[in-house]
């Protein structure tokens, strides 16, 4: 543990002795990469957070951060700085924090791959590559979670087909933080065409999502062991920026016109994601086209893939039909080389 010596301190240490985990403390000032890359679990006391970020280490997973009382927005802008998984509110968080020592002393189960999708400008199509990426992994045989982020879209769920689906939305998770169990994330969930899913309500909105709430569903659904997508806002950045520190595979969805590359470079500078973990999906087609070389020296990230316009697209959406389930389609074929980018990118983080 990362912090001073305190009865906050002394409670995680009882907890690692009862889980059989041996642990360790260490000042922020004697932090180093090597303690901080070799712990298989790093937790930080709240008052030593914006220490440990200014030291700008390296990101890591399995990073948490405890705070005797309700997490402020400060604390939880260094959360963001750090990349940390996830704060915990103690003494709630404990019971939390105390399964997550088990899963260190039985050893992590596989964790699954984590692609975020963002659009560069409005309407450039990310919740339409979300849902083809989630019916991308069924058609590979696994059980995605998607996860719609953005309480402005009119709910993923439309684009999904399953707007008529019943179950929770995001209004019915919006005040949970803590720990979820994975069972819940794939138990609770409503589900449509193999894919879990967790969307915004038309009928009761609620505004932006906290971040604890998407923190503590994104982090659930991620130890389910199954691919994970999540659609988010252009208007929240706080949390893109959490996200940009545990998503195995960050995408930006672009249109190939001027004002398009021109938002998704502004939008790409307030992030700050990396180029090696994250990229564009252009769409082309939709004027008069910026070629790739401008665009990703614009943006400043790697373009990955071009997707053209189908006219089937079209018309599988005013049938109701989700995109991306004709498995021969060039949408559907670029998900499938976008899951195996994330999952490369996943095992070279390891």
């Amino acid at each position: 543990m990362i912090g001073p010596e305190s009865e906050l301190r002394d409670e995680v240490l009882r907890l690692a002795a009862t889980t059989g985990v041996p642990a360790q403390t260490i000042d922020p000032g004697e932090l180093s990469q090597g303690p901080w890359a070799a712990a298989a679990l790093v937790v930080i006391d709240a008052g030593c957070a914006d220490q440990v970020s200014a030291l700008a280490l390296p990101r890591r997973s399995g990073v948490l951060i405890v705070a005797p009382g309700s997490p402020s927005v400060a604390l939880w802008a260094a959360a963001v700085r750090i990349g940390v998984e996830q704060v915990l509110e103690v003494p709630a968080g404990l019971a939390w924090l105390a399964e997550r020592l088990s899963d260190v002393a039985s050893g992590p189960g596989p964790l699954g791959t984590l692609i975020a999708v963002i659009g560069g400008c409005g309407g450039a199509g990310a919740s339409t590559l979300a849902v083809a990426l989630a019916l991308s992994a069924v058609g590979s045989g696994h059980e995605p979670v998607l996860i719609g982020a953005d309480p402005w879209d009119g709910g993923i769920d439309i684009t999904l087909g399953a707007e008529d689906v019943p179950g929770p939305r995001w209004p019915d998770l919006a005040t949970i933080s803590g720990r979820l169990s994975s069972t819940a994330i794939l138990d609770g969930l409503p589900q449509a065409h193999g894919v879990r899913f967790l969307s915004s309500a038309r009928s009761h909105p609620s505004g932006p999502v906290p971040l604890p709430a998407l923190s503590a569903v994104v982090t659930a659904a991620v130890r389910t062991g199954g691919p994970v997508v999540l659609d988010l806002p252009r208007a929240a950045p706080d949390m893109a920026r959490w996200v940009g520190a545990v998503a195995d595979l960050r995408l930006m969805v672009c249109s190939a016109t001027v004002g398009g590359v021109l938002a998704a470079r502004s939008l790409s500078t307030e992030l700050g994601w990396a180029a090696s973990n994250s990229g564009i999906v252009v769409r082309v087609g939709l004027g008069s086209d910026v070629d790739d070389v401008a665009l990703a020296s614009t943006v400043g990230l790697p373009v990955l893939v071009r997707l053209r316009e189908e006219t089937q697209l079209v018309r599988d959406s005013r049938q109701g039909e989700p995109p991306g389930r004709r498995r021969r389609s060039r949408l559907a074929r670029s998900c499938l080389d976008l899951w195996q980018l994330a999952a490369q990118r996943q095992a070279a983080a390891a």
